[in-house]
């Protein structure tokens, strides 16, 4: 048989058995169109025999020379040499899958050009499908690997479910989700319990994640952990009876959830993440897998056309997610208990340093809650000198336990120093006023003396004078004595500011009084004197720099503990929030940028507590407005740093310990 028009080939296909592996598709003027029905491909081998009426014609050939570029589709052209020669097939488009064929042509040649051309085309769909699952391939690992490198960077615990949960959803499709994690350590699982911690909904407005429910098998994650397998349901819509036929788990779906926000749990896989001990420590949960196509499921019909089964290639992909998240969850809880422990031991030694100086609770505490307060605000300034300035979580961590110890040198200092509430010892005090008390004494002794003398010696006539005049004399002197205790405790009372006028105190301390032995003694000992002329605070010169080796200790204390990396500056922080910018702090005398800015603004915060907190020893609690005005005039003076002092103003941070008590 030859075939040499379109209705030969027509007819050979409809008669010729060894044509059965063809089937004429479609067919217009001068041109055939054959499916290879032979050919297991996605897409339909098509081969289309084309006239010179076609060829001969650009526009009739256009179309044809389009498809013939897709990849499934080979254009064989059937005419004369000639012909086909004054066609100048070579201008072709290359990537056109082209051929010519000499007519008419006997069918066994016809056959083998056919099957010679299908079997190119089916190679290079084969090929084109091998590239693109390697592609798919690629972009698989690469993702899997930017998520574990994502995981293995979070160590805040919900980002780190928010991250998992997303990341599923992405990689299947899935329209929602959940992710469970189980809490408690009964070695029988079954008696611990499962909290619901983040979830997603991209078709509905759900209420966040936040209840607890046991490990049973009656759900699909409680089944999930039990099992300690991934659990896959194609349609909750279409189980069987418990325990027969596609629900072997015995799941009895609950659709008070879809009732309540019009929704419909269709298709559901859950996998678990299994700790590096091998123990289920959570449940990913992906509900209805959406269609290629669809976005979102509203309508009710949504869900029967736009939702379809977890396959297997997802049920790959979450579960090599499951393995990665299992390690990184499994780390974020550790990283959680060891942060919780050290958190402890931190408390711990703040209590330990308060226990000590009671006077300060809370100080410490309220440092911290500044000074972070105040970083963060400096993260928020999008002006000034700071704005380009970023505190990460790691660094206010550090931040934060540095203000928390900085006081921790205290447990070196002498306690009756640290409780110091007055410029004299309470037993200084007391000695002073029994010293007054014996000079009254002694002033109404000769009194008396005087009295005696004067009755042996005078007359009768003179006595009642001399009398009343040493009266009058004795309590004039005791009048004198009761002004100067008074002088004396207000002098002990201590003050903030700079305090003058102590002239009359170095004239006391150049009085005296005679003892029983008659031995003249001043009102006031060189060193009680100069207790009472401190000019600022309770302590004198040797007692302020046994209050200020604190940081000292407390740096050399902090040095000893093995910091990780992201908390091996706290020491030099927590050590330098006593330096000035003028070089007049201590311990160092560090000037301007030699002191790190954590401590500049921990040195802010600590000035603020100290004179607006009602627990200070020496005075009362100091009002707002009169803090920041000392501070600001510790900036003017170059000892504050003046861009963190404003943001602290600005911000209203000195705000966050403000109390109805303060």
């Amino acid at each position: 048989m030859v075939v040499g028009s379109p209705d030969d080939l027509v007819n050979a296909v409809a008669r010729d058995r060894r044509m059965s592996g063809y089937r004429v598709r479609r067919q217009g003027d001068g041109w055939i169109e054959l499916e290879v029905v032979a050919q297991r491909s996605r897409s339909p081998v098509l081969l289309v025999v084309a006239w010179p009426d076609v060829w001969k014609n650009a526009e009739a050939l256009a179309p044809h020379l389009v498809r013939a570029r897709s990849g499934n589709y080979g254009l064989i052209l059937v005419g004369s040499d000639a012909e086909l020669e004054e066609a100048r097939l070579d201008a072709a488009p290359s990537d056109a899958d082209l051929t010519a064929l000499v007519a008419p042509v006997a069918m066994a040649r016809l056959l083998l050009m056919l099957r010679t051309r299908a079997e190119a085309i089916a190679l290079r769909m084969q090929s084109a499908t091998l590239e693109l699952e390697l592609e798919r391939s690629r972009h698989e690992n690469d993702m899997l690997i930017s998520i574990g490198r994502a995981l293995s960077q979070e160590r805040d615990i919900q980002s780190l479910l928010a991250i998992i949960l997303r990341r599923a959803c992405e990689v299947t499709n899935a329209d929602a989700g959940s992710v469970y994690i189980v809490e408690g350590h009964d070695e029988d699982i079954s008696k611990r319990s499962l909290r619901f911690a983040v979830s997603q909904n991209d078709s509905r407005n759900v209420q966040p994640a936040g209840f607890t429910m046991p490990v049973s098998a009656s759900s699909i994650v409680g089944t999930c952990v039990l099992s300690g397998d991934r659990i896959n349901v194609p349609d909750l819509y279409n189980l069987d009876e418990p325990g027969v036929g596609n629900n072997p788990w015995g799941f009895a779906h609950d659709r008070s959830f879809d009732d309540k926000y019009r929704y419909q749990t269709r298709s559901v896989l859950a996998v678990p993440m299994i700790s590096a001990r091998a123990e289920v420590i959570g449940v990913i949960q992906l509900i209805n897998k959406r269609a290629k196509g669809w976005i979102q499921l509203d309508l009710p019909a949504d869900f029967e056309d736009g939702v379809v089964p977890f396959d297997d290639i997802s049920e790959a992909y979450v579960t090599a997610l499951a393995s990665q998240a299992g390690i990184a969850l499994e780390n974020v809880l550790l990283y959680e208990e060891v942060k919780t422990l050290f958190d402890s031991f931190v408390k711990a030694a703040v209590t330990a340093i308060e226990s000590r100086d009671p006077t300060t609770s809370g100080h410490s505490e309220r440092v911290a809650e500044l000074t972070v307060g105040l970083a963060r605000a400096v993260n928020r300034a999008e002006t000034g000198h700071y704005r380009e300035v970023r505190f990460s979580r790691d660094d206010l961590t550090q931040i934060e336990y540095a203000a928390l110890l900085h006081d921790f040198g205290k447990v070196g200092v002498r306690e009756h120093i640290l409780v110091k509430a007055k410029k004299l010892y309470e037993h200084e005090r007391e000695l002073i006023l029994q010293r007054f008390q014996l000079i009254k004494r002694g002033y109404k002794i000769e009194g008396l003396e005087s009295k005696v003398r004067y009755l042996m010696e005078a007359s009768r006539d003179q006595v009642a004078a001399e009398l009343h005049a040493v009266d009058k004399d004795i309590v004039g002197k005791v009048a004198e004595l009761d002004n100067i205790i008074q002088f004396i405790l207000q002098a002990n009372e201590p003050t903030v500011l700079d305090q003058g006028g102590f002239e009359r105190l170095a004239e006391l301390s150049g009085m005296t009084y005679r003892d029983e032995a008659g031995q003249a003694l001043p009102y006031l000992t060189h060193d009680e004197a100069a207790c009472l002329q401190i000019r600022r605070g309770s302590l004198t010169e040797n007692e302020r720099l046994e209050i200020n080796s604190h940081v000292v200790h407390t740096y050399n204390f902090l040095v000893r503990i093995p910091w990780s990396r992201t908390l091996r500056d706290v020491p030099e922080i927590a050590g330098a929030h006593h330096e000035k910018l003028d070089g007049t702090g201590y311990p160092n005398k560090l000037r301007g940028d030699q002191i790190p800015v954590p401590a500049r603004m921990m040195a802010i915060s600590d000035i603020y507590d100290a004179l607006t907190a009602s627990d200070r020893p020496y005075k009362k609690a100091m009002p707002v407005e009169k803090a920041l005005d000392i501070l600001a005039g510790d900036v003017k003076r170059g000892q504050l740093d003046q861009h963190l002092f404003d943001v602290f103003v600005g911000a209203r941070v000195w705000s966050l310990t403000t109390r109805g008590d303060r």
